[in-house]
């Protein structure tokens, strides 16, 4: 078993372009300390240096940083595209085995939007449409999960309202 009773995990998955980190980002604010932000990117692209492929290196990388943090009483927010097919079987397993609370959120975003979206990002150089394209995958539901899908329509308060809600959370006041 991984976590206690009182630790939460929120899993945002989606397209590249969806706006899961700038949520990810934000929803961390909002909980404040103790709460740990697994990136996918940062392990896969730039600490591991890995392409994502079936059975790659990052996908167990992932599952520890998330049971370190939940086992050390951390919140986490865990994000990325997180493909049902790669990532699907650890996803389930960390579901099954945290004791606390478990959401689970899919940014469910048009192509057309995520390369609007990515247009407006500071890595818009570093990939563009054609790449995305090959990522792109359509409703990529993940199976065997509870889990709330959000629609293009959904801004970023509204989704970390929302999300923080689900939590029953008291968010910590935005600084400013």
């Amino acid at each position: 078993m991984t976590g206690s009773p009182s630790t939460r995990l929120v899993v945002l998955r989606g397209n590249s372009g969806s706006g899961k980190t700038t949520t990810a980002r934000t929803l961390r604010e909002r909980l404040g300390r103790g709460t740990a932000w697994v990136e996918q990117d940062h392990l896969r692209r730039i600490l591991l240096r890995e392409h994502d492929v079936p059975g790659g290196v990052n996908i167990g990388l992932i599952d520890l940083n998330v049971r370190y943090a939940l086992d050390h009483g951390y919140d986490v927010v865990l994000e990325g595209i997180l493909n049902a097919g790669r990532y699907g079987d650890m996803l389930r397993r960390l579901t099954a085995e945290h004791r606390g609370t478990t959401l689970h959120y899919y940014f469910d975003i048009p192509f057309a939007e995520t390369v609007a979206r990515h247009g407006t990002r500071d890595n818009r150089h570093e990939f563009g449409p054609d790449a995305m394209r090959e990522w792109y995958r359509e409703r990529d539901l993940l199976d065997g999960v509870e889990q709330t899908v959000i629609g293009p329509g959904s801004a970023l308060d509204e989704t970390v309202t929302r999300i923080l809600t689900d939590l029953r959370a008291d968010p910590v006041p935005l600084e400013g």
